[in-house]
Parts: C-alpha cells; sequence; structure tokens
C-alpha cells in the first residue's frame, strides 16, 4: 500500500514538472489600479522588461471592465513631463488607449474604434508572443529604413525620387541665386562713397496776416465742419487750435482738421487788396 501511494506521489510530481511554465501575462501582484499606474509609469522610466509592462497594462485594462484576453502589443506614442500614453492592443479587440501619470493616475479609454492604428513614427511598436514573452518590434535596420523612405518618395508614376530631386534642387538653386544678389548688393553699398543724407523738409510758412485770412474765409463756401473752398479753387481749413492753413485738395484739408496734420500745404494766394 505504502509502495502504490510513493508511486502515485513519483507520478504526480513529474506530471507537474512536465507541464508548460505559466504565461506572464496570467497573474499581476496587485488589483489596485493606482499601483498598477505607479508600477506602469516606473517601468517606463527605468526602461524595466516590456513584458512586465504589458502585463500590468493588461491587468489596468481588465479592471476598468474593458475585454483584454491577452495583450498582443503596446506602443508609447507620447510621453510628456510625469505623464505617459500608450496604444494597447488585445487579442481580437480594437486598439486601447492607456493614459499613466507619476502620481497614480490612470485612465482607459477606446476599444471601440476611436483610437487610430499603429504608426511606427510615433514610437516603437513591441509585440508579444502566446506565452507573453517579447515577440519583435517595430525597429528598422539601414537598409530596412532606406528602403522605406525610397518607398514613401514613389508616389506614383509622375511623382517619384527623382521629381523630388529637382524640386529640391530648384529650391536650392533659387536661395543660392537670391543670396548672391543679396551678397552683391551688399558688396556695392560698402564700396561706393557715402552721400549726403537727405536735409529735412524745412517747416512750410504760409506768410499770411490774419486780415488776409479773414478776407479768404469770407469769400470762401464751407463744404464740411471746418473745411471751406474758395472760389479760385483752393481750400481753407480750420485746426483744432482754431488755426488756419491752405491747401489745394480737399483730402489734405480733411486731414488737418481732423488730426491735426499738415501734409501739402500750400501758401496764401497773394492779392493787392489784402488788410
Amino acid at each position: 500500500m505504502m509502495k502504490s501511494f510513493v508511486t502515485l506521489c513519483l507520478i504526480l510530481t513529474g506530471f507537474l514538472a512536465s507541464a508548460p511554465p505559466a504565461t506572464a501575462q496570467t497573474l499581476v501582484d496587485t488589483d489596485d489600479p493606482r499601483q498598477l499606474a505607479l508600477d506602469i509609469y516606473s517601468g517606463v522610466v527605468r526602461r524595466t522588461e516590456a513584458a512586465s509592462i504589458a502585463l500590468r497594462l493588461q491587468a489596468v485594462i481588465r479592471i476598468f471592465r474593458y475585454r483584454c484576453t491577452r495583450l498582443t502589443d503596446y506602443q508609447v506614442f507620447a510621453q510628456r513631463t510625469n505623464i505617459v500614453d500608450f496604444k494597447a492592443k488585445c487579442s481580437g479587440d480594437p486598439i486601447y488607449g492607456v493614459t499613466v501619470a507619476s502620481n497614480g493616475y490612470v485612465a482607459v479609454y477606446g476599444g471601440n474604434g476611436i483610437m487610430s492604428g499603429f504608426n511606427r513614427t510615433d514610437g516603437l511598436i513591441l509585440s508579444f508572443a502566446n506565452d507573453g514573452d517579447l515577440e519583435g518590434d517595430s525597429s528598422l535596420t539601414v537598409q530596412e529604413a532606406v528602403g522605406s523612405t525610397v518607398d514613401r518618395l514613389e508616389l506614383d508614376d509622375e511623382v517619384n525620387v527623382i521629381s523630388v530631386i529637382t524640386i529640391v534642387s530648384g529650391t536650392l538653386g533659387f536661395i543660392i541665386v537670391f543670396g548672391l544678389i543679396w551678397w552683391r548688393a551688399w558688396k556695392f553699398k560698402q564700396t561706393r562713397k557715402p552721400r549726403e543724407r537727405m536735409k529735412p523738409m524745412a517747416k512750410h510758412r504760409v506768410g499770411a496776416s490774419t486780415g488776409l485770412k479773414d478776407l479768404y474765409l469770407d469769400e470762401s463756401k464751407e463744404v464740411t465742419k471746418n473745411i471751406y473752398k474758395h472760389p479760385e479753387g483752393f481750400y481753407i481749413s480750420r485746426g483744432k487750435r482754431g488755426k488756419r492753413r491752405f491747401f489745394k485738395s480737399i483730402f489734405w484739408a480733411k486731414l488737418y482738421a481732423t488730426r491735426g496734420w499738415r501734409l501739402f500745404e500750400i501758401s496764401a494766394p497773394k492779392r493787392d487788396d489784402a488788410i
């Protein structure tokens, strides 16, 4: 009887020893979402094993009552100060979005098609096998990177690498020609003799007496507020301080009346009967 019992125990021990090992995505040591978020965040910052991060991402998705039979891929597509955003793909389900922060904040969203697919330009995409071990990533060799660049440049029959090179060369040629023209102009400016600066226009003096202004104003007709037109065709404008100026155009007269700007002022016409 004892011999049969020992034999049975040996058989059970051998069976358990030959059983496949537990997968990496079966158990996690906590179901606290805050602690999981801290573990995930610190794992990304400290660059811990990707399988461990995947295990906790799967647990967080399940805690938020989303379906995740097995996490197959994830990507860190945005990493800001104290915040990391993931895209996570579970077997048979659309992509989830997971956000964790250094203070334990965690949010799970997506799973209904609102999240866009993985994009290699956003970050490294990590893929996991059925047993939870890291199977591969989206990193490229030098030859693959060159081939991918050429494929992106060869858009169709009309737009290919030669067309892109032609456009870039033409742009560079234009920049070089423009730079040469500017350099020649600058060189010419440095070598020529300095010229005298133009003296500012001297202040225009009307030289009309108050009596002459009164006489012209009596003969003029008011066309708008503080602006009068004389029969000879010129305008008299009264400024804000009551001073009267002569202009050929109503536009300049209006500027003086409203703004006080003395632009293109003319001298008062001379007359013999001036007081």
